[in-house]
Order: structure tokens, then C-alpha cells, then sequence
């Protein structure tokens, strides 16, 4: 602070006498040194021959522009962040250039360097720009798809090279990158954000046009997520064209379905948001199928992200133009689940015994223990008739009614075992009975899985529960279906494993569940798998600050995804 006011009073005096007029004032401007005198003061600093310190003065002067003043406050970081250091052995100075070069630029430097960019010719800036939309760096392939042609390609690389010998851009093998961010936000700011969206919308389609040329089935390529990035930020930019709209929401639609798989939920969120966008009023007009599924992508995304009160809205726009229930069916099932994870369980439950009267399959209004053992009885004769290979190589359900009816009665029997757990046998007796009829999917091994659960701790058959057990994850690994995985776990180890194994080995993976069921999305599996976690805690007798550490990183991890 007393350096800085000496300054301020050597300005404050200089600037009198030129106001005086009594003596005449020459101002010099001095420029920083070249590499050359950075290379002979950092090697006069070192005492070291001027060849050996080469390689440290190049980097150094990139940092500092050869300002003796920066490289002077720049030496002294870099010992202190002992970057540089005396060898006692080698008896003499030392240097890490990995942590040289990747050590940022001082901030007084880069605004230096911002003001210089502004100085620049006008197609410099402007390219500067066009590179500081994708944010710190870019790739150098996707530069050149970013182009029109390959004559812009080149007039955009010779601007590049400028700014690299200025020191404006850093160059490697792959990249071009802004040396600290004040550069970046100088390049991307010197123009009106709407001319700012306007380039990242051209950019984003020009990137489109050369990345897309697979088919629906291939998953988009990294470029192609870049692209849409783009678009992303150009906001409010609308396409007059109706092909090209339907075209950039299907893409987006894409990209949210891909992002839900690895679980980066909000994303998804935003690439579904923009997808919708697209289709603007006369969307379900020009594409019925497409309007429908990205509504229905947007209940699940609002689910996932915890936004509960946004999935009526979206529940309701498909209800209204669904051309019948099937078309309905999904989003009635995000909707049971926002109720029951928001702890409007019973609600949900209603609602699923409507859904389900629809698709056919009704339950009775009064189960006791009679009926149970009658039905999980009848349904082992059932299963009695079928090796494990017979099974596993049963046909695919080809019936769209039943696999949603088997999907609703897994996603929702936990908490039909909360509420009314009676029915739960003769849920997952359903769901055997309908795969055995109809065909296998994906859910029919939970449903075999819960039927295990029955048969082992109802009729106490454990060697037949642990058989239906194995069976059901030979299922999963012939649908593929990892995502089931974490799930079927948690089940197996808090309903069944405890029955033959010690409960010391079965708290454990339970808590690893939970961090397993959130990386694929099963919000209600997480909650279930800490919940059981902690009771067989406490039946261990393990120390409950443990335990406690554990609630409260649950906690802290259901308010990250606005569960609570």
C-alpha cells in the first residue's frame, strides 16, 4: 500500500509539471525486452550460461512479455512456489517447465494484454472472437469445422499465428488457448451480445453440417455436443426454416437422452429445453412423434433434477394430444414417481392402480395370508416348469401394454411395500406371470428377484430364492441392462443375503448402493439402499457417529439434487 502511494505521488508530480508548463516533458514509452534480454537477465539472475537458461527464458517471456518488472515478480513466484530451486547437489539453479508452463499469467499482465488485443486490426479481433466462444480454448479440429472452407480455415490460422506471437494465444499440438481469462472475456466482449449469439449460432450450425452424417442409431460424436453448445448459448436465436427446426430438436433430443445415461441430469435438462424450443407452436403439427417424445424426455429430466412442480405441465401437454393412452403412459409414470419422492406416496399408489386398471391388469381390494402363500405357491409350480436355461432363452415381450404394466409395478413396488406391504408378493408374483406368458424384459428380473424375496423369507425356501436370484442377474446380462444393476443389489443384500450371510458384510455394500443407484439416476433406490444401510448399522452395533456421518452426507447429497 506505501509502494503504491509513492507511485500515485510521482504520477501526481510529474503530472504538475507538465501542467506548469515551466518545463518541457518527454514521455517514453518503453517497450518489454526481447527474448534475448529476458534470456541474458535471467541468466545474469542464475548465474548460469545464457544456453542452459534458454528454454526457462522463452517460457518466461511468454508469461511476462519481457516487462523487467514482471519477469522480475514472476522469478520470485516461481521460487516461492519452488518451481525454481538450488540443487545442492548439482550446485546450481534448478526448474520444473511443466509447472512453469502451467503456471497463469499475472492478472496486471493480462489486462495488458487485453487492451493490446483491442489495438489489433480488425480481422484479428474478430477471429479472437470467434474463438473466445468456445470459452478458454478450441480444439484445432474443430476450428477447422467451424469454417466454411479451407480458405477461411487458412485466413482464420494466420490470425491465430498473430495473436500467438503476440502473446495473446498459447499454441500446442492441439490447441489454441486464451493465457488467462481477462484475454478471453476481452475477445468475446468487444461486441454487442446480440452479434455475440448471432456467432454462436452460425458457428454451431456450420459445425452441425460437417459432424452429423450418422445415422439415429450412432450416438452423437463429441464435436456434435460442441456444436449444440453453441447453439445453447445463442438463447433466443430462431430458425424460420421448419425442417431445420425439426432437424436441431431431434439432435438435442438426442443429446439429452445421451446425457441422462451418464447421468448428467442437468444437461439433459437443457438440451431437452432447447430441443422444445424448436418446435415452437406448430411443432406437434409438423411432428406429432418427435413433440411427444421430447415432452415426455422433459417429465423425466424435470424428475431427475429434482423440479417437481414443473412435470405437470409437461404430464399435461402430452395428455391433451396423445393420440391414446399408450402415447400417455410415460409421463403418467414420472408422474407417480415425482408424488412418491416428494412424500405423496399414497397418492402415487392410487394413481398407480388407475394406470395399471387401464393397461388390464387389476389387483385385488383385500390380500391376506391365505391368498399370498396361494399365489407365490402357484407361481413356483409355475416357474417348477422351466430349467434356468428354458427361461433365460424365453422370447423377448413383444406387447406394449404388459412391458409398461411390468415397468410400473417395479418402479412402483418399494413403496407399495411401505404402504401396503401384503401386496408386494402378489406384485412380483404378477410380473413373473406376465414374463412366462408374454415374453422377458428388462424388468422381468426384478420381478423374478422380488419373487425370491417371497419364496425365501415367506415360504422360507431360501436354496429356491438364491436360485431365482442367480437366474435374475443371468437376465440382466442378457438385456445388457446395467443400469438395473445397482438396484437389484441393494434389494438382494437388505432382503435376502442377510438370511445366509453375517450382517457385518452386508452394511458396506449397502452404502456403496447408494452412490452407485444415484450415478444411474434411481433417486428412490439411493434413499432406500442408506435407509437399510443404517439399520443393519445399528443391528451390528457399529458406532453411531458413523452412522450419523453417513445421514448427514445423504443429506448434504439429496440437498444438492433438491431432493429436500
Amino acid at each position: 500500500s506505501n509502494e503504491k502511494d509513492k507511485n500515485q505521488s510521482l504520477v501526481d508530480c510529474i503530472e504538475s509539471i507538465e501542467r506548469s508548463n515551466a518545463t518541457q516533458v518527454t514521455r517514453m514509452q518503453l517497450g518489454g525486452m526481447d527474448i534475448e534480454g529476458t534470456n541474458a537477465m535471467i541468466a545474469d539472475a542464475l548465474k548460469l550460461p545464457i544456453r542452459l537458461t534458454r528454454p526457462l527464458s522463452v517460457a518466461v517471456h511468454q508469461k511476462t512479455l519481457g516487462n523487467p518488472l514482471f519477469v522480475k515478480v514472476f522469478l520470485t513466484m516461481l521460487f516461492e512456489e519452488h518451481a525454481i530451486s538450488y540443487s545442492f547437489k548439482k550446485k546450481r539453479w534448478l526448474w520444473d517447465m511443466n509447472i512453469i508452463h502451467q503456471r497463469s499469467m499475472d492478472r496486471e499482465l493480462a489486462a495488458i494484454l487485453s487492451e493490446k488485443l483491442l489495438s489489433m486490426s480488425r480481422e484479428v479481433q474478430e477471429t479472437l472472437t470467434f474463438v473466445a466462444c468456445f470459452g478458454m480454448r478450441i480444439r484445432k479440429d474443430v476450428l477447422s469445422m467451424a469454417s466454411y472452407d479451407s480458405e477461411e480455415a487458412s485466413r482464420i490460422l494466420s490470425c491465430l499465428k498473430i495473436a500467438v506471437k503476440e502473446s495473446i494465444l498459447d499454441e500446442d499440438d492441439e490447441y489454441f488457448s486464451f493465457p488467462h481469462d481477462l484475454i478471453q472475456q476481452a475477445a468475446y466482449e468487444r461486441v454487442h451480445e446480440k452479434e455475440l449469439r448471432s456467432y454462436h449460432f452460425s458457428i454451431g450450425l456450420q459445425i452441425l453440417k460437417k459432424a452429423i452424417h450418422t445415422t439415429r442409431a450412432e450416438p452423437l460424436s463429441l464435436v456434435a455436443f460442441i456444436a449444440l453448445e453453441q447453439i445453447i448459448m445463442a438463447k433466443d436465436m430462431t430458425v424460420p426454416d421448419p425442417k431445420v427446426r425439426m432437424s436441431l430438436a431431434l439432435l438435442f433430443l438426442r443429446a439429452g437422452k445421451h446425457s441422462i445415461q451418464v447421468a448428467a441430469f442437468p444437461s439433459a435438462l437443457s438440451y431437452f429445453e432447447r430441443g422444445l424450443s424448436f418446435l415452437g407452436e406448430d411443432g406437434w403439427e409438423l411432428n406429432h412423434e418427435l413433440s411427444l417424445r421430447l415432452h415426455e424426455s422433459m417429465c423425466h429430466a424435470c424428475y431427475l433434477n429434482a423440479l417437481p412442480d414443473r412435470v405437470p405441465a409437461y404430464t399435461d401437454m402430452v395428455i391433451s394430444h396423445a393420440d391414446d393412452f399408450m402415447d400417455q403412459v410415460k409421463c403418467h409414470h414420472m408422474a407417480m414417481r415425482t408424488l412418491a419422492s416428494t412424500g405423496k406416496i399414497k397418492k402415487a399408489i392410487y394413481k398407480f392402480f388407475e394406470v395399471m386398471k387401464e393397461l388390464g391388469e387389476e389387483f385385488p381390494d383385500k390380500v391376506d395370508p391365505s391368498l399370498i402363500f396361494s399365489t407365490l405357491t402357484s407361481t413356483k409350480d409355475d416357474l417348477s416348469k422351466y430349467s434356468t436355461e428354458d427361461l433365460l432363452n424365453s422370447p423377448k415381450m413383444t406387447d406394449k401394454r404388459k412391458q409398461w404394466a411390468i415397468i410400473l409395478m417395479g418402479s412402483m413396488s418399494p413403496y407399495i411395500f411401505m404402504v401396503t406391504p401384503m401386496l408386494s408378493p402378489m406384485i412380483s408374483a404378477r410380473i413373473v406371470f406376465l414374463s412366462l406368458r408374454y415374453g422377458l424384459t428388462t424388468e422381468s428380473a426384478f420381478g423374478l428377484f422380488m419373487y425370491s424375496y417371497g419364496i425365501g423369507c415367506l415360504l422360507q425356501d431360501i436354496d429356491e430364492g438364491h436360485r431365482w436370484i442367480r437366474t435374475s442377474r443371468l437376465m440382466l446380462e442378457r438385456f445388457n441392462a446395467t443400469s438395473q444393476y445397482p438396484k437389484l443389489k441393494c434389494v438382494q443384500y437388505a432382503f435376502l443375503i442377510y438370511l445366509k450371510e453375517p450382517f457385518q458384510s452386508i452394511t458396506s455394500v449397502l452404502l456403496d448402493c447408494r452412490q452407485e443407484t444415484m450415478m444411474v439416476g434411481d433417486i428412490e433406490y439411493a434413499i432406500f439402499s442408506s435407509t437399510w444401510r443404517g439399520q443393519f448399522a445399528v443391528l451390528t452395533g457399529e458406532h453411531l457417529s458413523q452412522v450419523e456421518k453417513e445421514c448427514d452426507s445423504l443429506s448434504k447429497d439429496m440437498v444438492s439434487t433438491k431432493l429436500c
